[in-house]
């Protein structure tokens, strides 16, 4: 197995930081805070689960200052040949996800849990050995930087042997015997408890005769009152009959005594409303009588009635026309102010036009240009052309006049003006002045070429001036035009307002037609009013005999039903008189048949027959609640029979169970833990002497002792010495830590290992010694140790580490 990469986004002090690794040693190296322990930390986080919180307090602080969300990608290859990418997120949602490469793209494989994402892992890097991948790398693999030493340099042997046999993978075994301590203690705890149970059970079952004799006499005496009770029963039964008997005669005595006085007051109330009754046939027929004359007037006031409604109709008509008119009127009215204001407006709108268009030639007029002057900006590019020309053709001389000056000095001192050395033509002679006349004419002609510039200069400033002059004329101009064209929108918009204003004057003269014409329609309705007026007189003349006839209208019309009421009326009067002579014989039948002495005595015989029958119930219900309570409690007695077998045989069982445990304890988890350990400890002492001997370069003896003790011996004044914990210096200490951490390693079984700064405390030649150590290791020299890992990562500021390792990274470069 190996690493090939790691790739860290937002990772403390890596932003984007990606790192491929070589198989053999690496050795991260670069200045305190560039984040090399980071690199570890992020490995252990992403490839083997550890908790961020184990590098930091709080997870924000593995991430970058400033960022939410950071992730780290590793990339290995199995021993099959397989190449995968573990990537884990930092932050929320936080994501772990595994992805093999296939045909040059990584698939994810799903996985329902965490858990499955672990044990996978764990499968990939053959270290599937039921411990949680996080514990092995804080462990053993990759411990941090401050807890390098971790358990070894544990005070207490107790709890450095529980922390190196849970390394080992042998804690199971003592921890089996601890725990085993407590499950013998409850195993005969529960012997005891069991038999004080049976004991205290036993005792409650004592009573069980008592009850079941008690029982059997509670059913003689059930029986013998059920006899006594069904006896009583049925004679009460004899003598409820014939009680109902005499109760139904009283109650038909009652009875019929009731409906004849219900009867007799019927035909009281009968006679008062038959009285009142023809009092009513009376008020009908007077109220006929006084119809047939107040019929001739009210059926005038009918007349004059509708005559009044027609009236009113055409009085609202007469008014609907009135408001029309109105309405005409004013639209009419407001149509005249309408035309009269659009003919102001328009005429004004005109005036004014005409005025701005007048002023508006006027000053077109002003702004023609002068001849001369745009002549004179005509010119004006040229003129500027030709200063330019001058302008270079001076820059040419005073070029070519600085040669001359040039040449002239060195040629007084002896030297070539071109190959910058003396010069030979000229050597041992005066020199001649060659350069003075064409210095002269070159001065002349810049003169001249100055005073051409001078003028041309004023006339590309008048040229300058009339351009300016033109350019203003021309924005005048197009403002004029914009006035112009403002000018001919406002004629337009004028010239439709007339338009409407003909329609106005066409709307206003079909107003005044249409008052007109309503007006003529009111002529309709003349004399309206006159008539209205003679209408209601003659309804208010005839108002008296409509309303006598109205009021007596209802009680003559009901005159037959009152009358058919009355006839109803008087034949249940007889019937009632019929029913009640009747009623009066069936009394005096019943009357002569019924034995008051009789019922009187017939009720006391039931009373006193109740109270036997309810007082021997009451006896027969409370011997079957003793029976039930009997049966009940006996029940019980035989369930606890049962469950005191059950104990018994659970008692048995437990105790079987304190024998057993305990043959284990004594015979078996006692002994296998300390014997793992001793050969644990015995083949790692071997590997890491080897080791440690290479580093110190020293005559001692590395042994791993009881409880894990680190162990120094050597010779002495020619006896054996045996140094361990304050003994020992920190170098000595580093130097037997980091042996027995490779010998640990290769005991696991693991195949990659991660050092942080492992030559922290050790001199230079241990230092030298612990790399030289290391190499060995890797390539398999026999003195020190077979090969058995595929990659190695260091962390070292020690330049001993540069000639032996396989890739060097440099961190903060």
């Amino acid at each position: 197995m190996r690493i090939l990469s790691i790739h860290l986004k937002n990772i403390k002090s890596h932003r984007d930081t990606e790192l491929t690794f070589s198989a053999g040693i690496n050795v991260l190296s670069g200045p305190n805070g560039v984040g090399k322990s980071t690199v570890f930390e992020a490995i252990g986080y992403a490839l083997f689960g550890v908790d961020a919180r184990d590098f930091v307090s709080n997870v924000d602080r593995f991430l970058s200052i400033g960022t939410k969300k950071g992730e780290i990608a590793v990339t290995f290859c199995t021993d099959a040949g397989e190449t995968w990418r573990v990537t884990r997120t930092v932050g929320t949602p936080a994501k772990w996800l595994l992805a093999k490469e296939q045909g040059g793209v990584f698939e994810v494989e799903e996985h329902a849990r965490i858990e499955e994402t672990e044990a996978r892992i764990a499968e990939l890097l053959g270290l599937a050995n039921g411990r949680p991948l996080a514990d092995q790398f804080k462990l053993v693999i990759g411990p941090f930087q401050n807890e390098f030493l971790g358990p070894f340099v544990i005070k207490q042997p107790t709890k450095r042997q529980e922390a190196f046999d849970e390394i080992l993978g042998i804690d199971a075994w003592r921890k089996t015997f601890k725990s085993t301590s407590s499950l013998l203690s409850a195993v005969q705890e529960k012997v005891k408890l069991l038999a004080v149970e049976i004991e205290g059970k036993e005792n409650q079952l004592a009573v069980l005769p008592e009850r079941e004799e008690e029982l059997a006499k509670v059913k003689t005496d059930s029986e013998s009152l059920g006899k006594s009770h069904a006896a009583q029963t049925e004679t009460l039964r004899k003598v409820e009959k014939r009680l109902a008997e005499l109760d139904g005669q009283e109650k038909g005595i009652a009875a019929l005594q009731a409906d004849i006085q219900i009867l007799a007051n019927r035909i009281t109330d009968g006679d008062g409303k038959i009285r009142d009754q023809k009092q009513r046939v009376g008020e009908a027929e007077k109220a006929g009588r006084v119809l047939e004359q107040t019929r001739p007037g009210k059926d005038s006031y009918e007349k004059a009635e509708a005559t009044l409604v027609a009236l009113r109709g055409k009085e609202q008509q007469r008014r609907e026309v009135e408001k029309e008119v109105a309405l005409l009127e004013k639209e009419a009215q407001r149509l005249t102010q309408a035309v009269e204001h659009e003919q102001k407006e328009v005429e004004g709108e005109g005036s004014r036009i005409a005025d701005d268009e007048a002023t508006l030639a006027r000053s077109r007029k002003e702004l023609l240009p002068d001849k001369k002057v745009a002549e004179l900006a005509a010119r004006l590019t040229d003129l500027r052309n030709g200063v330019n020309r001058l302008q270079s053709d001076r820059g040419l001389l005073e070029g070519r006049r600085a040669a001359l000056l040039e040449g002239q000095e060195k040629l007084g001192e002896g030297m070539c003006p071109f190959f910058k050395e003396s010069c030979q033509n000229v050597a041992g002679t005066t020199p001649q002045d060659v350069f003075s006349a064409r210095i002269a004419d070159l001065d002349r002609e810049m003169h001249s070429i100055a005073e051409t510039l001078g003028k041309l200069s004023v006339e590309v400033a008048a040229a300058e001036e009339a351009e300016k002059e033109l350019a203003a004329i021309t924005v005048r101009n197009q403002e004029l035009d914009k006035q112009a064209s403002t000018l001919a929108d406002r004629r337009t918009r004028n010239q439709e307002r007339a338009g409407k204003l003909q329609r106005l004057v066409t709307q206003q003269a079909e107003a005044a037609a249409r008052v007109k014409k309503r007006m003529d329609d009111l002529k309709l309705f003349a004399g309206l009013d006159v008539e209205i007026e003679a209408a209601t007189k003659e309804r208010s003349r005839f108002q008296a005999d409509r309303d006598a006839y109205q009021a007596n209208e209802k009680d003559a019309l009901d005159l037959d039903n009152r009358r058919q009421t009355l006839e109803k009326m008087l034949r249940l009067l007889d019937d009632l008189q019929k029913q009640l002579g009747g009623k009066k014989d069936d009394l005096v039948r019943l009357q002569e048949a019924y034995q008051p002495d009789k019922h009187k005595e017939a009720r006391g015989e039931k009373d006193r027959l109740v109270a036997e029958v309810a007082s021997l119930r009451q006896q027969i219900e409370n011997l079957e609640k003793d029976r039930l309570r009997l049966e009940g409690e006996i029940g019980k007695l035989k369930v606890l029979k049962e469950e005191i077998d059950r104990k018994m045989v659970e008692k048995t069982s437990y105790e079987q169970k304190e024998k057993l445990v305990k043959f284990l304890r004594n015979q078996v988890f006692k002994s296998v833990s300390a014997q793992l350990s001793e050969r644990f400890r015995e083949e790692i002492s071997l590997r890491a002497d080897r080791i440690y001997r290479t580093i110190a370069e020293a005559d001692e003896e590395l042994v791993w002792g009881e409880n894990y003790q680190i162990v120094l011996r050597d010779m002495a004044d020619g006896a054996v010495r045996e140094r361990s914990d304050d003994q020992l210096s920190g170098g000595q200490t580093m130097s037997a830590v980091v042996a027995l951490r490779l010998a640990l390693l290769q005991t696991i079984g693991a195949r990659i290992a991660f050092f942080d700064e492992p030559t922290s405390n050790l001199d230079a030649s241990r230092r030298e010694n612990l790399a030289t150590a290391f190499r060995a290791i890797d390539v398999g020299r026999e003195e020190v140790t077979e090969h058995w890992y595929d990659q190695l990562f260091l962390i070292s500021h020690d330049v001993a580490f540069t000639e032996i390792t396989d890739q060097m990274i440099q961190l903060g470069e």
